[in-house]
Formats: structure tokens, C-alpha cells, sequence
């Protein structure tokens, strides 16, 4: 356990630090687990490219930091199941009208799915942000992700519009209040 981990009753969302970022990005899974001291699946390979984006935004964005990446791992293995993260500090979404919103970014590894656990670290997480001032949380969904935007609904999120993202396409963008 560090000190920047978020527990839940059957996980621990682990803050990636900056050198877990680093071997994330350049693809060396075995080096990431040793920093994080998780067992990371092959799948951790899709998160080098969210990395390379985090490492700039850090550099950019030093109080970032304790929004970025966290790996969601079971508490009971130590496995990585998935993701999650904000895509930034909690700041003024022009869509939503509102300061202090939150947006998240998340994925559970297909192997893990449909087992409650992105609901449970999203529901920590916003426990976690609303402590440290962010007030509103933004989804943003693509149209055909029935999961996520089960997901959002479920939590009371509403849509509030769609948004094309540079890497994504288009989005349902939800805000919960």
C-alpha cells in the first residue's frame, strides 16, 4: 500500500508514479509492475499511449498529479483489472456551464468486465475528487459504449450534448451533478 492509494472493499486505485508512467509508455510491463508492485496483464500495453499524453500534460500541468492514471487492481491478488483517471484538475467545462467538473477517463481489461469493478472505483474516485473541490463530474461516452453510458445513468449522470474528440470521434458528453 503507498500512500497515494484509494481503497475500496475489493480494490486499490494505485497512483502510477512518474517512472511507472515512464515504462507504461515505452511498453516495459515488467517494470511498471515492479514500481507499482501489482501484477499488470499483457493488456497494460494498451495504456502506454494515455501515458505519453499524461507525461506531456504533467510536464505542463504539475498539480495534474494526483489526478492522473491509477491502476485499479484487486486488493485480495494485487492484479490490475484496469484504469482510471481524470483528464484533468477539476476546471470549467464550457458544455456543462459549470467550474469545478471532473472528468473521467476509465477501462476495465475485457477479462475483468461486467463484475461491478469500474463502479466501484468510480464511485471512490469521486469520493476521493469531491474532498479535494471538484463538485461535477463529466462522462464522455461514445454512442455505442452501452456499458459506460449505463454506467453514468446509473450514477445519475444526464447527457447534456455530444462532442467529436480528436482521438475518439464522436461523444456523449453526461454530467453528473
Amino acid at each position: 500500500m503507498t500512500q497515494d492509494d484509494i481503497m475500496t472493499g475489493r480494490l486499490v486505485l494505485r497512483l502510477l508514479p512518474h517512472a511507472a508512467l515512464i515504462a507504461t509508455e515505452a511498453g516495459d510491463i515488467d517494470e511498471a509492475a515492479r514500481l507499482l508492485d501489482l501484477k499488470l496483464p499483457a493488456d497494460w500495453t494498451d495504456v502506454a499511449a494515455l501515458a505519453k499524453r499524461r507525461l506531456v500534460q504533467l510536464a505542463e500541468e504539475p498539480d495534474y498529479r494526483p489526478w492522473a492514471i491509477r491502476a485499479i487492481a484487486l486488493r485480495e491478488t494485487g492484479e490490475a483489472v484496469g484504469y482510471v483517471n481524470f483528464h484533468g484538475c477539476p476546471a470549467h467545462h464550457e458544455m456543462a456551464g459549470r467550474d469545478a467538473c471532473a472528468e473521467f477517463g476509465y477501462t476495465i481489461f475485457e477479462k475483468y468486465r461486467r463484475r461491478g469493478y469500474i463502479e466501484e472505483a468510480v464511485r471512490a474516485l469521486m469520493d476521493w475528487a469531491k474532498q479535494r473541490g471538484a463538485r461535477y463530474f463529466i462522462f464522455s461516452v461514445a454512442p455505442d459504449n452501452a456499458a459506460s453510458h449505463g454506467l453514468a445513468v446509473k450514477l445519475g449522470a444526464r447527457k447534456i450534448g455530444v462532442q467529436i474528440d480528436e482521438e475518439d470521434g464522436p461523444e456523449d458528453v453526461l454530467l453528473l451533478s
